[in-house]
């Protein structure tokens, strides 16, 4: 082998044409140049090697001592050094240390955000140079039909905030196209109309009395006119659990309609199913309730809501 080397040496050291002399490559024999050849035919030089590197680590073992008593308690020394050490408290309500959780997982930023009430804001300008005698905001739905109605005298607001709600009581139906006139009238019985852009609101928020309603399209979650979801709805439902969790007393109940009874059925299911395993739930935890509506806009797919019952 280090006569092997020595050949490589000298050949990149100067020519070595028209050898007199013969070098023999190791304990083979053989011979790189022969009398009266120029140049040398080398065979492959192989160079291996292992390096090893060793490290010892050493942990310290965690030991404390138990008792019956320790064991018996409800609030153990040997707990809080075991939480200590490993500081979940996401797992003190499964080690007899309930506390009111608000929500300790790691946030999901990346998922799209449920409205919440107030839906909107309008910001109404007074129409310059007139003298007005009254206003009036309409906010109407998709058939153009007036669903919510602000109006005043002379005075115009610098804002107007609409919680979502109809002036029946009825809550916005998510998916559903709404859009807005603002009309002013003057002292001459002048008119003027300033119709606003179409919205449509995907998932809301909202208060339903004691409870928490979290309300989506259909079209959202599910595939048209089935009960196997998206991913943009697993994505909506993710969220809502994460909403669930920060209320951990409260009973949690699924409510959906849809164009046939069996498909609503199907799609409640489902949906209790993805909750009940985002959040280590039995699935007999999450409640269901499932009606058959003939949807006005049937594009929409229906309506799917996750309700929070008495939420504090």
């Amino acid at each position: 082998m280090f006569g092997r080397l020595l050949v490589v040496i000298l050949l990149l050291s100067g020519p070595f044409a028209y050898a007199q002399e013969t070098v023999e490559a190791g304990e083979s024999g053989e011979t790189f140049t022969a009398e009266g050849e120029s140049g040398a035919v080398l065979d492959d030089v192989v160079v291996e090697a292992q390096n090893e590197v060793r490290q010892d680590v050493e942990k310290q073992g965690y030991e404390f001592e138990l008792s019956a008593a320790m064991i018996d308690s409800f609030l153990s020394e040997a707990d809080e050094a075991a939480l200590e050490m490993s500081p979940v408290s996401g797992l003190k309500p499964h080690l007899n240390n309930i506390e009111d959780l608000a929500s300790d997982q790691t946030p999901h930023y990346w998922l799209p955000e449920v409205v919440s009430t107030p839906v909107a804001r309008f910001y109404p300008e007074p129409e310059p140079g007139h003298d007005l005698e009254e206003w009036k905001l309409v906010i109407t739905d998709f058939r153009g039909a007036p669903f919510r109605t602000f109006e005043g005298g002379d005075d115009v607001p610098d804002e107007l905030v609409w919680d979502g709600f109809g002036d029946d009581g009825s809550m916005l139906r998510p998916g559903y196209p709404y859009s807005y006139v603002f009309t002013q009238k003057d002292e001459g019985t002048n008119t003027y109309n300033h119709a606003g852009v179409s919205f449509r609101v995907p998932a809301l928020r909202y208060p339903r009395g004691d409870d928490l309603v979290l309300e989506f399209s259909g079209g959202e979650l599910f595939q048209r006119h089935e009960s196997r979801l998206r991913i943009g709805g697993e994505d909506w439902l993710t969220h809502a659990a994460d909403v669930v969790r920060a209320h951990p007393y409260s009973p949690v109940r699924v409510e959906v309609e849809a164009e046939e009874l069996a498909l609503a059925e199907k799609r409640s299911t489902a949906v209790a199913h993805f909750l009940a395993d985002a959040m280590q739930l039995p699935r007999e935890q999450v409640e269901i309730d499932f009606v058959q509506r003939s949807d006005l806009r049937a594009e929409l797919d229906g309506h799917v809501r996750v309700v929070i019952l008495h939420a504090d």
